[in-house]
């Protein structure tokens, strides 16, 4: 009787909100047009540390904002789709990528999108079947800027991709596991940021032991490969033994540009938005099954990277 009891206030907590979404949606729709505005994102790609395969010579990008995804697979945004971007090669535009207010198609809601995520995949080669080994080495890329706001009346921001920076390392994959919720609210992908302090540079007599990386990835839970995290590491070649030198790799989810909803991670419990990978490893490595799960949860208010800078008062310049 009391489970029966539960969940029956939640499916009603949950009919309630959804009735709700849908009048305060059909009462701002109606006052909202989407805007007609769109920016430009430039891409300049250098050189790759490790040259990539001739059958994947292309490189892809991806910009998440707001209930938007915008990646080379759109002939909307690229003359070149479904290609990736050419290397040692500059001004590839992207073009009609959103910017103002939209209206979601599902619950005629408006939106902002101004803040843009920019993710691009590692270099690594492939066996005759499309697999990765244990010994694959990964070049980790750096993007220039990996976020930004679009502002003004026809924008164009400037991005620079360069994989000659970073040592290339190995990774060990954790996999993800997904909650029932991310059904219930039928979301798919998870866009986070990472951040290492101590992802080494490569020597190029430039500077002295130089460490540190920061970037953008995300999850899809309709795709197996990206149902996974991973963590990077290399060996000392010098030693015998072979030592793995796991990476500081902080994860956190970019739930500012996340259309009424919220991701966490549990963990021991706890929920988190953030979450140390080396920490993680090195604390469950011995366990039989080492997984991490994610929850997705229904919020009413829009975060800050779903509203317009100028009248949240969000805007730096207003700051001043």
């Amino acid at each position: 009787m009391i489970i029966t009891y539960k969940l029956d206030l939640m499916k009603y907590t949950i009919l309630i909100s959804s009735v709700l979404l849908l009048f305060c949606s059909a009462i701002f729709g109606q006052n909202t047009l989407p805007s007609k505005t769109t920016g430009y994102v430039n891409f300049n790609v250098g050189a790759s540390e490790i040259i990539p395969q001739k059958e994947y010579e292309r490189q892809g990008v991806t910009l998440f904002g707001c209930n938007t995804i915008v990646s080379n697979e759109g002939l909307e945004y690229w003359s070149e789709a479904p290609n990736g971007l050419e290397w040692n090669t500059r001004d590839q535009v992207f073009a009609n990528l959103p910017y103002g207010y939209q209206i979601d198609e599902k619950t005629n809601a408006p939106y902002y999108v101004s803040k843009y995520y920019i993710a691009s995949p590692p270099v690594f080669h492939r066996d005759k079947d499309g697999q990765t080994t244990a010994n694959t080495l990964y070049d980790i890329g750096i993007v220039t800027p990996h976020e930004f706001v679009f502002e003004g009346e026809k924008p164009v921001q400037h991005v620079y991709l360069d994989y000659d920076i970073l040592k290339p390392v190995k990774i060990k994959y954790i996999p993800v596991v997904f909650d029932a919720s991310f059904d219930l609210w039928k979301v798919d992908v998870v866009p986070f940021t990472v951040e290492s302090k101590d992802f080494p540079w490569l020597d190029k007599n430039l500077y002295s032991d130089a460490r540190n990386a920061s970037g953008i990835g995300s999850l899809n839970r309709k795709i197996p490969p990206l149902t996974r995290l991973f963590l990077p590491y290399y060996e000392d070649e010098s030693a015998t033994n072979q030592d793995k030198h796991f990476l500081d790799f902080e994860v956190t989810i970019l739930n500012d540009i996340l259309f009424h909803h919220e991701i966490y991670f549990k963990i021991d419990g706890e929920k988190r938005y953030s979450i140390n990978l080396k920490e993680f490893y090195n604390k469950h490595k011995n366990d039989k099954k080492m997984e991490i799960t994610l929850y997705c949860d229904y919020r009413d208010e829009l975060p800050c990277g779903c509203k317009d800078p100028e009248s949240e008062g969000l805007n730096k310049k207003d700051d001043k």
